[in-house]
């Protein structure tokens, strides 16, 4: 999921003017959500959606409009009517506000740059796209990446974090072997922390946010830290190994004191049933679970289901 504030701090740094299509209004069925944009650059270059490729076409040549002086302006999708005009195939209609983001006050700039460093941030935007602090027309915000919480340091623990990263989580690798825990085995992690992992958590508790992945599958690690995981707030603790590996894990994490409501908490063996066995099939089989926590979601095949796909 493209970082919007940082790729507009990128391009302003770079010394380019930038225009933003957001979504500013969702009826129905969507592809985004509101706070979505799709930007293009004086450069040309474009990035990020607010439809998966339906009306993107349409509003990069609204964008080029504005760069070339003309004004912000609104602009809604629905359905298209007529063959070949730009429209929504999901049956939902987007508002879109079309507008320069070039020219940000410096508070809101610091908001910007809050965003690109991970922390929650918004702006306000008034009817011509302009930052403002009352009346605004609709918040572009950028919450902070998700947490995820790696232990052990192998390829599983490679894969998982490369993918959990391109989804926008902030993963922090923890490994107290030197030769694993190395940024340039793991250069997409937000950070690589080598030390035992029980002794970590001590002096950095988890969070409701957290999702914690634990992938030794190794009792003298998995047992301290499990037992600190499942004593966190953390929404999501998962442990990689066999059935059997997991029947002496739970026993071990009992005789260590963990109660069963605690245990019930953990996702254990770890992912959702999709029968990869690479450390790329088993990676994407975690990450699936993790979202499916975080959303409270069933995880069952959207052709078996009969909800909305995009909930509002």
């Amino acid at each position: 999921m493209l970082d919007q504030a940082a790729e507009v701090v990128r391009r302003l740094d770079a010394g380019q003017r930038v225009v933003a299509a957001t979504v500013v209004r969702v009826e129905g069925s969507a592809p985004r959500a509101v706070g979505s944009s799709f930007l293009v650059g004086s450069d040309g270059t474009v990035a990020g959606s607010v439809s998966g490729g339906c009306v993107e076409a349409d509003l990069v040549e609204r964008c080029r409009g504005l760069l070339d002086g003309g004004p912000a302006h609104v602009v809604t999708y629905g359905v298209g009517d007529d063959l070949g005009a730009p429209g929504l195939t999901c049956g939902g209609t987007i508002t879109v506000l079309v507008h320069e983001v070039t020219a940000l006050p410096e508070g809101a700039l610091h908001q910007v740059r809050r965003a690109a460093e991970g922390l929650d941030a918004c702006l306000l935007l008034d009817e011509q796209g302009r930052v403002c602090a009352d009346a605004p027309l609709v918040t572009l915000r950028t919450p902070a990446a998700h947490p995820l919480l790696v232990v052990g340091a192998g390829e599983h623990a490679v894969a998982l974090t490369r993918l959990a990263a391109a989804c926008g989580f902030a993963v922090t690798v923890l490994d107290q072997r030197p030769l694993f825990a190395t940024k340039e085995r793991f250069p997409d992690a937000y950070a690589v922390v080598r030390d035992w992992p029980d002794r970590w958590l001590a002096a950095h508790p988890l969070t409701a946010a957290h999702a914690v992945a634990v992938l030794t599958h190794d009792q003298r690690v998995d047992v301290p830290t499990l037992t600190a995981a499942l004593a966190s707030p953390a929404r999501y603790v998962g442990a990689m190994g066999s059935r059997t590996t997991h029947a002496r894990r739970v026993e071990a994490l009992r005789a260590a004191g963990v109660g069963p409501d605690a245990l019930a908490r953990l996702r254990s063996p770890i992912g959702l049933d999709l029968g990869g066995s690479t450390p790329e099939e088993v990676a994407l089989s975690i990450l699936a679970e993790v979202v499916m926590a975080r959303h409270g979601t069933t995880g069952r095949p959207l052709s078996t289901t009969t909800a909305a796909i995009h909930p509002r």
